[in-house]
């Protein structure tokens, strides 16, 4: 597992949240932090800012569709690691 810095700051509202420095704050609603002392890394969980999800043409056999989400949301995954399918990025 590589390191990774987490830095929340501000408040008391809003926080500003980054991961390695790139700012993600506006794509996620919430983000809890757990801390067992006897389990090592601390576990972190972001809760992203998905208010709808749309998906379209599903329920036709071999059908393809089309899932979308807000920005914001989109570059918060980025930010955690995740690789858009090859072109829609």
């Amino acid at each position: 597992m590589s390191k990774r810095t987490l830095t929340l700051s501000g408040g008391p509202l809003p926080h500003k949240v980054t991961l390695d420095g790139q700012d993600f704050s506006e794509g996620i609603r919430r983000l809890t932090i757990d801390v067992d002392p006897r389990n090592g890394w601390p576990r972190v969980e972001a809760e992203l800012a998905i208010y709808a999800i749309e998906v379209t043409e599903l329920g036709v056999e071999n059908s393809r569709f089309e899932v979308s989400m807000p920005d914001e949301a989109w570059a918060a995954l980025i930010v955690l690691g995740w690789t858009p399918p090859a072109g829609e990025q």
